[in-house]
């Protein structure tokens, strides 16, 4: 679905990982929209957990230029 994925260079951490009681790494699946308000980069848990979903001013899925859908594909 068009608006639902970008492709960037590295991968960041989850912003929501690091904020938590016991912080962590973890490679980010998302950038978006938090049921907070704000935005961050979250991984797939932190993101089905906090995130509003993915789409044109909700999130995107990160990806790695290697993992990008083809033109075909879209």
């Amino acid at each position: 679905m068009a608006n639902t994925w970008v492709v960037v260079d590295r991968i960041p951490d989850c912003d929501m990982c690091k904020l938590g009681p016991y912080p962590r790494t973890a490679p980010a699946y998302a950038d978006g929209k938090t049921e907070m308000g704000p935005w961050a980069n979250m991984c797939q848990p932190c993101f089905d957990h906090y995130g509003i979903g993915l789409g044109l001013g909700l999130g995107q899925e990160l990806l790695l230029p290697g993992n990008a859908p083809s033109k075909e594909a879209i």
